[in-house]
């Protein structure tokens, strides 16, 4: 597994994020986190971001993924 960077605030329990989730979402539409992480038994199972974030991810994952076939071509 890859290790993650995660701080203390950017830590919620699944449950937690069940009751939460109103506050999480407003916490990151302004900035105050960068993302949530979420676990389950003690492991990390799932990280919430904002909308901008994951759209820049995608389109990075897009243009890596057609530069690495372009290489390979």
């Amino acid at each position: 597994m890859t290790a993650v960077t995660v701080s203390n605030d950017e830590l919620r329990t699944v449950r937690d994020a069940m009751r939460e989730l109103n506050r999480m979402v407003e916490a990151l539409a302004r900035g105050d986190l960068d993302k949530f992480v979420l676990t389950q038994r003690n492991r990390m199972k799932v990280v919430l971001l904002p909308l901008d974030r994951f759209v820049e991810m995608e389109r990075c994952a897009t243009n890596c993924a057609a530069d690495t076939s372009a290489a390979a071509a």
